[in-house]
């Protein structure tokens, strides 16, 4: 096919169906199918850049089959079609995300000029989108080096390295060193997120003990579990974990997983369990805590970035809501899945399972990079 707009034709009547296509078939790629579907399948194949629907279909409603595709794909532009023109039809349609709608018959010069209007919408979004997403990339690797710097001098002071330090002043200190932590971990999150959306996140494949990444990262949270007096436990095998993985970016989504944790809970524990499922050929890790917890019909929100239960400025928890969001995105990024259960006032649980491939003898210790 060629770089011309693909256009997906969902109508179970077969004339207005191959009239349109007929129509579309000299301007654009153009794919048609009579079942909802058929075409939810479609658009998880071709990247389809606008959708006609006919919302009164047998089987699977046209409503259905929209909404199917905007949770595919929200930037797929739609045009309801449909033989009842009423106005309750198109505002259903317009609620879900269309574009525009049109009664049939349809006006030959109209649908044309609906549809040229609808792509002109999608690539100007998209074009702002990449914008921002190079925008947010560029401020963000700005301000990660003088706040590197700042985080590695507080250190050196607090290691009185150059100098004894009074207890007032360590205090000082240590709230710049937490707080600057902090924002350095918002700034590398906001960097992961903008690279995922890019698809330029390299992965880099080594073979490395869980077990022991896990210890470590727990330690990097020992203290901020200390001063709320809460517990922080791994259990899991005496014996190494070895997978072969990504250990920087597995690293990631358990730091932003532990941090969450042990952020939003006030008292109580967080507990941290590994174990191998051979079987699946993955490795499982529990992080589970008796924190606030999430409401259930709230879950699903959270995973969508800078999102958190409370979004108004004076919430009780401070940051961007994209720890969640980077957590699955990297699972699925490297081949995993991330659930979570929770109950407000009880607390959460995620589970994490990760791929475990095992290296071959001779290949081990060697990386490669895809």
């Amino acid at each position: 096919m060629d770089d011309r707009p693909n256009i997906l034709i969902v109508d179970d009547e077969l004339g207005p169906r191959e009239s349109l296509k007929m129509i579309l078939k000299p301007y654009y790629n153009v794919y048609a199918t009579d079942r909802g579907s058929e075409a939810i399948r479609l658009v998880g194949e071709i990247p389809v850049d606008l959708v006609t629907v006919d919302l009164k279909m047998p089987g699977l409603p046209g409503t259905k089959v929209l909404q199917k595709i905007k949770e595919q794909d929200p930037d797929i532009e739609a045009i309801i079609i449909t033989g009842y023109g009423s106005m309750d039809t198109a505002v259903e349609g317009l609620r879900l995300g269309a574009f525009d709608y049109i009664a049939k018959p349809f006006d030959v010069n109209h649908i044309l000029a609906l549809i040229r209007r609808a792509l002109q919408r999608r690539v100007a979004r998209l074009q702002q989108r990449n914008v921002q997403s190079e925008f947010m990339a560029n401020i963000s690797h700005e301000l990660r080096t003088p706040l590197s710097v700042v985080i590695g001098f507080v250190s050196i002071l607090l290691d009185q390295l150059v100098g004894e330090v009074t207890d007032g002043q360590r205090k000082v200190l240590e709230k710049v060193y937490n707080n600057s932590g902090e924002l350095l971990e918002l700034i590398d999150n906001v960097l992961i997120i903008t690279s995922l959306n890019s698809g330029e996140l390299i992965v880099t494949e080594e073979e490395f003990d869980v077990c022991l990444l896990l210890r470590e990262y727990a330690r990097r949270y020992e203290k901020m579990a200390d001063e709320k007096g809460m517990g922080l436990v791994i259990e899991g095998p005496q014996d190494r974990i070895m997978i072969l993985g990504d250990p920087n970016k597995t690293g990631r989504i358990v730091q932003n997983l532990l941090h969450n944790a042990i952020k939003f809970t006030p008292s109580g524990k967080v507990t941290i369990k590994v174990r191998k499922v051979p079987q699946k050929g993955m490795v499982e890790i529990e992080i589970r805590d008796t924190g606030v917890g999430i409401p259930e019909d709230q879950i699903d929100r959270l995973f969508q970035p800078f999102q958190q239960l409370d979004n108004s400025m004076r919430r009780e928890f401070a940051g961007l809501g994209l720890g969640l969001t980077v957590a699955r995105r990297l699972t699925e990024f490297l081949g995993g899945s991330l659930k979570l259960k929770s109950e407000r006032g009880v607390g959460t649980e995620v589970l994490l399972n990760l791929p475990s491939r095992a290296l071959p003898e001779r290949s081990r210790f060697s990386t490669h990079r895809f």
